[in-house]
């Protein structure tokens, strides 16, 4: 064993000295990578690496991927319970953009037993101004990933190839773009649909907010959502951006179910 493995004894906490410490921060319990400290803001400078955290946010995710691959490879992995990919006020978009498809494909094959929360592409607002959102590829995986998982908020352009399960989620929500429209581009028409169909029986809270997205791009509920039950738990469900015969058809079936 050399020096450097004697004193961090694992792959995430080696990469992320790798990384500079000095770029870390906590905020409460939260573990803040990619934040530097600010005692104005109440984070505080990272000495050591938590050997449990429960909170881990990850704020420069278009350049983070290797990070969050040693991440889910280590024992931290196995006691967080909220987990954000994303960016903040304070991230230089000029360096790699707002792509963050390799940081969430770094979570394939990860094992999250305790996550509870996930947030992917959400930018933390430092300060009084907009949110700028990205790309976050193909999310198939990170229902395998996060067998526990209740909370699910997705930021961004995302593509489903095809319906997924997941036994436990409880809220969805969904924002493409930002408030002043900026995202990395519409849903396509195949992933809102399977979306729509995949297994959560648990859902009680669906947003879906397409509302930024141009207007000649519009969407239509298929066919088979209306042909059986389904999302049987649900209390609150909202969705926009659809074509006008879908946007009847779902506003009939949100009051046969008492929906709003």
């Amino acid at each position: 064993m050399n020096f450097l493995d004697r004193f961090c004894p694992n792959r995430f906490d080696r990469a992320l000295r790798d990384y500079g410490l000095s770029r870390c921060s906590m905020s409460g319990n939260a573990l803040c990578i990619g934040l530097k400290p600010h005692p104005e803001y109440n984070r505080v400078a990272l000495e050591t690496v938590p050997e449990a955290p429960t909170w881990v946010c990850f704020f420069e995710a278009p350049e983070q991927a290797d990070l969050i691959r040693a991440f889910v490879t280590g024992p931290q992995a196995h006691t967080v319970e909220r987990l954000i990919i994303g960016t903040s006020h304070d991230y230089d978009a000029k360096r790699s953009g707002y792509d963050m498809t390799n940081a969430i494909a770094a979570l394939k094959g990860a094992r999250l037993p305790t996550l509870k929360r996930l947030v992917l592409g959400e930018m933390e607002l430092l300060f009084n101004g907009h949110a700028l959102y990205g790309s976050l590829g193909d999310i198939a995986h990170i229902f395998d990933a996060a067998p526990q998982l209740e909370e699910l908020e997705l930021c961004g352009q995302f593509s489903l190839k095809e319906p997924v399960r997941h036994e436990w989620l409880r809220t969805l929500s969904v924002s493409v773009f930002s408030d002043i429209g900026i995202g990395g581009g519409p849903l396509g028409q195949d992933t809102v649909s399977h979306l729509l169909l995949s297994h959560f029986p648990r859902l009680t809270t669906c947003f879906l907010h397409f509302d930024e997205t141009p207007p000649d791009v519009r969407f239509s509920i298929p066919e088979e959502f209306f042909a059986r039950p389904r999302f049987l738990a649900m209390q609150s469900f909202s969705i926009d951006a659809l074509t006008p015969e879908s946007e009847t058809r779902m506003t009939e079936w949100m009051a046969r179910r008492r929906l709003g």
